[in-house]
């Protein structure tokens, strides 16, 4: 009975630190893009114009190629990450879902065009 006891706690500790939301604590900093891919493929583009700012007060700053950049605010709901774009009009919401966040590593996760992209990024020091 005891064995079984101490089993069923550690899984619910394990599903309860696995489902614990992230925090802006966690996101803050700059982010580089290591790998870009889509639908499984690498997109043949220069991941050393592509990164993430994000600052534990809620906003973020993005570049990409073609000189693209976004900036506004963004929030955490479990583990999805909801930007908008305050630069452009009208403000529109968007979501990723993160699918890795660890000190120096984030992965995320989203769709562009009906196409699943995945985007690894590590945190610049």
């Amino acid at each position: 009975m005891y064995k079984k006891t101490l089993v069923y706690l550690l899984l619910l500790y394990l599903l309860g630190t696995a489902c614990a939301p992230y925090t802006k604590s966690d996101l803050a900093g700059k982010w580089q893009v290591l790998s870009l891919t889509e639908d499984g493929d690498s997109l043949a583009v220069d991941l050393a114009l592509i990164n993430f700012q994000f600052s534990e007060d809620g906003y973020y700053h993005f570049n990409s190629t073609l000189n693209y950049e976004e900036s506004g605010t963004y929030r955490l709901n479990g583990p999805f990450l909801y930007s908008t774009d305050t630069l452009d009009s009208p403000h529109r919401e968007k979501a990723v879902k993160i699918v890795l966040l660890r000190n120096d590593s984030l992965v995320l996760k989203m769709e562009e065009m009906g196409r699943e992209r995945l985007v690894v990024l590590r945190r610049e020091k």
